[in-house]
């Protein structure tokens, strides 16, 4: 049987970003054959610090050099074109696909996504996939009899194959779920159900299992197995992963791809990969091999460890209130995300704020941050004032309430806009807005020069572009945004997942001395599925059940 023409083909090249950039991936050759009937799915994991890269070069994004030295023979031989047949779902921030709910890339606050966007989220999961399904055929043919006939056919294997991925990726019970309603974990599946409806000859997913609790990622894990697994007689999607070191390499992948330094150091199956970069000194972790040295906060916070339920902190800990909830509610139609909840931040106070995707977190930040425009009618305080006036009070602007509080967080890296350099966007942190010219004091320019300083070796040039930095180094640029001008409170919102370990290590040394963070008056909330991206010093915790608020939240102390 004549062995199919592979789907991409790398020969002896280089790319490049724009025609006159330099080189990167210089020399390259690697070859991923098509799913046929005939051949078995090569299920392909992309790690290293350069995957990103990678992924964006078997998508086709970059400049390939020579021009030939890139193709895609199997698409050739069905008239394809690689734009329309392979699909890149990114979830790393800062990336325009970054979210599902998509960002402004420009000045204003988060909070826009509630408002302007209003209509685009009231569609409900199945309505925003339905309009995802694009046609194949003709739209300038005349309406035969033979047209209307081809019409009906394709609306029939339209409805099927929606119905079947809904399935695939268990999206039916939310099926009539607002889609601005859908947690962390539930709107990946939903991204990657949108991308498998436009019927890819390859599914690239960057960074699948950032933010997803244990049960999210091997819900997840599972479902790209599934997709990538050819069903009796038929074929599959092959999916091609790009993990982060922190990303246990899934059992059912096939081949692996280790990337750094702009280059391919080692690729091939699995096994033969593994060993070879580990007789090189680096780390992969693998499926069931997990660190389980000993139990982290977040671990301790689920396994009840510490002091449960108190209903106050201890008298002698009492100050200053930063933000106070009073028994409010969060609910989307029938979707109860908070009920009844309360909740006090003070000065010096560091809380971790745990729970599985879709219990209320980023609700929650949304809250605390001023960003959800519930915050104008529900019982909450910032600064011990209403948002609105009372009688006898003064309310407070959501301009006052985001120049008291520090922000990290995977939406705001959306959001962020790439064209600006990373020395901007720390410099935006001392600013109303990602645009406006920040306000920086002699003596906080002096701080932040000495801070840019500090890290200079991690990134090299602060004038980058923040599009052109790699995830790790965004993150990095972002949490200095949050840290530097020592806000009231500062929320770490997955602030230090995406960063490499050295990277995140530095950031938590920072917050352990005084140019980072003041003890007594700035208080912090982190926000993570993970312990060892939760920095020390957190000695008290929220944890949100299932179903956030309705199934009630226990407060703790370590």
């Amino acid at each position: 049987m004549t062995r199919p023409p592979p789907l991409i083909s790398l020969r002896t090249a280089a790319f490049r970003r724009t025609p006159t950039s330099a080189a990167l991936f210089a020399n390259t050759t690697f070859t991923l054959p098509a799913s046929t009937t005939s051949t078995p799915t090569q299920k392909w994991a992309i790690l290293g610090p350069s995957k990103s890269t990678f992924l964006s070069i078997l998508r086709g994004s970059l400049l390939a050099s020579p021009p030939n030295s890139r193709s895609y023979p199997f698409l050739s031989a069905h008239k394809k074109w690689p734009h329309n047949s392979i699909e890149l779902v990114s979830f790393g921030g800062g990336s325009t696909q970054g979210m599902l709910h998509g960002g402004t890339g420009g000045d204003g606050y988060i909070s826009a996504r509630y408002e302007t966007l209003r209509e685009q989220f009231d569609q409900t999961l199945f309505e925003w996939l339905e309009s995802s399904i694009e046609s194949r055929l003709n739209p300038y043919e005349s309406a035969t009899s033979q047209r209307l006939a081809e019409e009906a056919q394709e609306a029939e294997e339209n409805k099927q194959l929606l119905d079947r991925v809904m399935v695939e990726l268990r999206l039916v019970e939310l099926k009539d779920q607002a889609v601005m309603t859908l947690s962390n974990g539930q709107s990946r599946r939903a991204r990657i159900a949108q991308a498998l409806l436009k019927r890819p000859e390859l599914l690239l997913v960057d960074e699948p299992f950032m933010g997803l609790d244990p049960k999210g990622h091997t819900l997840l894990s599972e479902l790209l197995d599934r997709v990538s697994t050819p069903a009796a007689g038929g074929s599959a999607t092959p999916v091609a992963l790009g993990l982060r070191p922190q990303d246990p390499v899934p059992k059912w992948s096939t081949h692996l791809v280790y990337v750094e330094d702009d280059k391919v150091v080692s690729l091939g199956e699995k096994e033969n990969v593994i060993s070879e970069v580990k007789n090189q000194g680096k780390r992969i972790l693998l499926e069931g091999d997990e660190d389980r040295e000993g139990l982290g906060v977040v671990e301790k916070a689920w396994a009840g460890i510490g002091k449960l339920n108190p209903s106050s902190p201890p008298e002698k800990k009492l100050a200053e209130p930063l933000v106070e909830m009073e028994g409010i509610k969060i609910a989307y139609y029938d979707n109860v995300i908070l009920s009844d909840f309360s909740w006090t931040i003070r000065r010096g106070e560091k809380w971790g704020l745990f729970g599985p995707n879709g219990s209320g977190k980023t609700t929650l930040t949304s809250l605390l941050t001023s960003d959800h425009p519930l915050t104008y009618s529900l019982p909450i305080k910032h600064f011990s004032r209403p948002r609105l006036p009372e009688p006898g009070q003064r309310g407070i602007s959501v301009f006052e309430v985001q120049s008291r509080i520090g922000l990290s967080s995977p939406e705001l890296h959306s959001f962020f806009p790439r064209h600006l350099s990373l020395r901007r966007c720390v410099e935006s942190g001392f600013a109303a807005t990602f645009l406006t010219i920040p306000e920086i004091s002699p003596s906080q320019r002096e701080h932040l020069t000495a801070i840019l300083a500090e890290f200079q070796d991690l990134v090299g040039d602060w004038d980058m572009p923040f599009g052109d930095a790699d995830m790790s180094t965004q993150r990095l640029a972002l949490f200095l945004r949050a840290t530097a001008p020592k806000r009231d409170l500062t929320i770490f919102d997955e602030a230090f997942s995406g960063m490499r370990k050295e990277v995140r290590e530095r950031c938590f040394g920072l917050l352990q001395t005084e140019r980072g963070w003041d003890e007594g008056r700035q208080a912090m909330v982190v926000v993570s599925h993970v312990s060892e991206e939760v920095p020390e010093g957190i000695d008290r915790f929220i944890r949100l059940g299932e179903k956030g608020g309705k199934e009630g939240a226990v407060f703790g102390e370590f």
